[in-house]
């Protein structure tokens, strides 16, 4: 989407649909956003012109972040859709391997910010201490703690230090070469 001057804006574990001809395969896997109605155009362009109203509260999230020039606001809202996306990944990696109702969005994403203030090393050490959670940080640890790792970069508090989706795409954790 951010190829296409595109921000979905809303990413959550309802906005991703996997498509399958084998499901037990992850090779065939094809992952499909959903969910786009409150996608935002980023072009330069329509930055330029001030025809954002309906993301006013994203760009002013972006001036409060130092973001002032249509350019940088474009890399703020693409560093905001990695953000929600680390989120997801937190959430992906949490639910599968911990005991059912454990964990949930609006929990985790507490758990993250406000108790941990994004120090993901912490929150590692607090899963440990809790054997419904110790599966999801085995998870995370593949190659040398490689999800914490993917982990952290996409939940910096930092928007200019956060990667690109590419980045994210080919980090060895999400190609399975952290195994």
């Amino acid at each position: 989407m951010h190829d296409h001057d595109r921000l979905h804006q809303s990413l959550g574990p309802s906005s991703v649909v996997l498509n399958t001809i084998a499901e037990r395969e992850a090779p065939y896997l094809v992952p499909r956003l959903r969910d786009l109605a409150f996608s935002v155009d980023i072009r330069i362009s329509n930055l330029e012109d001030g025809l954002w109203s309906f993301s006013e509260g994203l760009w002013r999230r972006a001036i409060a972040a130092g973001a002032s020039t249509p350019m940088e606001k474009q890399a703020f809202g693409i560093a905001d859709d990695i953000y929600e996306a680390g989120l997801l990944l937190a959430y992906l990696s949490f639910v599968p391997f911990c005991e059912a109702g454990i964990v949930d969005t609006l929990s985790l994403q507490r758990l993250l910010e406000n108790t941990f203030r994004l120090d993901l090393e912490a929150m590692r050490e607090y899963c440990l201490a809790d054997d419904r959670l110790e599966e999801a940080v085995k998870f995370l640890d593949l190659g040398d703690r490689a999800g914490w790792q993917l982990l952290q970069a996409m939940l910096n508090p930092d928007f200019r230090k956060r990667p690109i989706a590419e980045a994210v795409l080919n980090h060895r954790f999400m190609t399975g070469t952290a195994v």
